[in-house]
């Protein structure tokens, strides 16, 4: 498998300074701020922990495609939200949460094997995997 890449800059001090990210060779760019990471008031940028938030459904919607399909069961579509806390720990900005909401249009899967295979997904899925230092990912999971 091929490796990814993503780079940013930064200028400036923390408090006023900015930054660019770069997703892959100039797939996707937007600016960040300390105003876009630490508060709620930031409009026209992004921050680290929206792309991972991305990066995670992403793959976990792969993730439980690709389960629910190995039990039998294709589903039409997987779509799924991520939200990533921020908060500090000891002092220090640390993700302390992931929450994955997923809603999947399947066919013969009840409600309770659902969450059992999105729970599987979830322990399957890469960007879990990379995120074991994170203390808790919670997975919910519902047909649509």
């Amino acid at each position: 498998m091929a490796a990814r890449t993503g780079s940013a800059t930064w200028t400036g001090d923390l408090q006023d300074g900015s930054g660019r990210l770069v997703v892959g060779p100039k797939r996707w760019e937007a600016d960040y701020s300390f105003r876009s990471r630490f508060t709620d008031d930031a409009v026209g940028s992004t921050n680290p922990e929206e792309l991972l938030a991305a990066a995670h459904a992403g793959c976990f919607s792969m993730s439980l495609t690709y389960v629910l399909t190995q039990a039998g069961s294709v589903p039409r579509s997987v779509a799924t939200s991520a939200r990533v806390r921020l908060r500090p720990v000891d002092g220090v900005p640390t993700i302390d949460l992931v929450e994955l909401d997923t809603t999947v249009d399947v066919d013969g899967v009840d409600e309770a094997a659902l969450q059992e295979h999105a729970e599987a997904a979830e322990a399957g899925c890469a960007v879990s995997r990379a995120l074991t230092g994170v203390a808790e990912i919670r997975v919910t999971a519902r047909r649509g």
